[in-house]
């Protein structure tokens, strides 16, 4: 069972756990309340963000809480501070704080540092918990449940700490079959190859899709930035979606370079942009369970 004093893996999480935070997401989200007034949450940012940074800062706002926030440029870390310095300071300053980091595996060591509870905004090619939190959000409002589904995962598997936080929490329900479709050098890390249904090249994309007929397409960027040597790429377009059921939805957790068509916008079972909003509410519900505010 979660604690409530720190939020870094999916393996936090029970079944239970996860669906009481959908539960006061989804009540959150039809009617925001002040359940954090007064409370202050520091964003401490290693790495660049736009949705979680900001959709931390407008969860925040929303609870009737306010916000202090740290980029490296600008800061002391431009002289030399070390990261748990950083924290240290900032985290005295708030009564929660969210971490961003490009480095894998440090979270448990912040969290130390911290002495307030600690969100992981997202560690490196590690995890992205409140990602995986606001994606099983979107699955469960959009197709209605989160047992029995067919999830086809594309692109950078390898690096994808999305992937990884959201494979990990579909594990916990009951008749999920996941599918990974990628290039050959970066397919999932072999610790997570267990939980394959069926493994595909990205070269079969388009059979992959209309052999699996999936509830739901995940997409991923090509992590360029983590990248050591590997290379892939795939577009989305209306081809690919016009084998898809039409109750299939097609996600990405954003941002999206060239492997997503602006084409299929349009198309109702495209909701990157739905996704990326749920991360409000979804954010609210963690801030107030891990303050007592809920």
């Amino acid at each position: 069972m979660w604690d409530r004093k720190s939020l870094l893996s999916a393996s936090q999480f029970s079944r239970s756990d996860v669906e009481e935070i959908i539960s006061l997401a989804s009540r959150l989200k039809q009617k925001p309340e002040r359940l954090c007034s007064g409370k202050i949450l520091a964003n401490i940012f290693f790495e660049p963000s736009t949705r979680t940074e900001k959709s931390f800062q407008a969860a925040m706002y929303r609870l009737g809480g306010s916000v202090i926030s740290h980029k490296d440029a600008g800061s002391s870390r431009e002289k030399g501070e070390t990261k748990k310095d950083t924290i240290r300071i900032l985290s005295s300053y708030a009564d929660i704080a969210v971490i961003r980091d490009n480095e894998s595996g440090r979270m448990q060591e912040y969290t130390k540092a911290a002495g307030v509870p600690v969100i992981s905004g997202g560690d490196g090619s590690n995890e992205h918990p409140t990602q995986m939190l606001t994606d099983a959000f979107t699955i469960k409002e959009e197709i209605g449940r989160l047992d029995n589904l067919k999830v086809a995962f594309i692109g950078d598997l390898k690096y994808g700490r999305t992937v990884h936080s959201l494979m990990q929490l579909l594990s916990k329900f009951s008749g999920n079959e996941i599918f990974s479709i990628a290039p050959a050098s970066l397919s999932l890390p072999s610790d997570m190859k267990s939980m394959e249904a069926g493994r595909y090249d990205i070269s079969q994309l388009r059979e992959a899709l209309a052999e699996t007929k999936p509830d739901a397409v995940y997409c991923t960027r090509i992590q360029k930035e983590r990248l050591n040597g590997e290379k892939g790429s795939y577009v989305v377009d209306s081809t690919l979606l016009s084998v898809l059921p039409p109750h299939c939805r097609i996600m990405h957790p954003l941002p999206r370079v060239n492997e997503m068509n602006v084409e299929i916008d349009a198309d109702k079972r495209v909701i990157p942009f739905v996704q990326a909003a749920n991360g409000v509410p979804v954010r609210m519900a963690i801030i107030a369970k891990m303050l007592g505010g809920a």
